[in-house]
């Protein structure tokens, strides 16, 4: 054991690391105040459920135009095409109407 520490000071953390995350924690969790949400009848919704169903409407729009193409037939594993489809437009939607 190290004789020369003395008490309250731990080794490898110093007091100005320490001060600097108290100051810059504030900072970044600015983004958390706010979340996009629409009131219906009383009710509030979050935004994201709105882009998550838009993404399965254009998806399922997608999957049309593909199923009538007959290029669905080519397809290794579709489920996960239409999966990443869905993912993929629900986050563009996302960054169109709320960035």
């Amino acid at each position: 054991m190290n004789i020369e520490m003395t008490q309250g000071t731990r080794p490898g953390i110093s007091q100005h690391r320490i001060a600097h995350v108290g100051l810059l924690s504030p900072l970044l969790l600015t983004g958390c105040s706010h979340s996009p949400e629409y009131s219906i009848f009383g009710s509030f919704f979050p935004a994201w459920i709105f882009c998550s169903a838009g993404g399965l409407m254009l998806t399922a729009g997608a999957r049309a135009v593909i199923a009538r193409t007959a290029i669905g037939e080519y397809l290794i594993a579709p489920v996960l095409l239409y999966l990443s489809m869905t993912i993929t437009l629900t986050c563009v939607l996302w960054l169109l109407f709320y960035s």
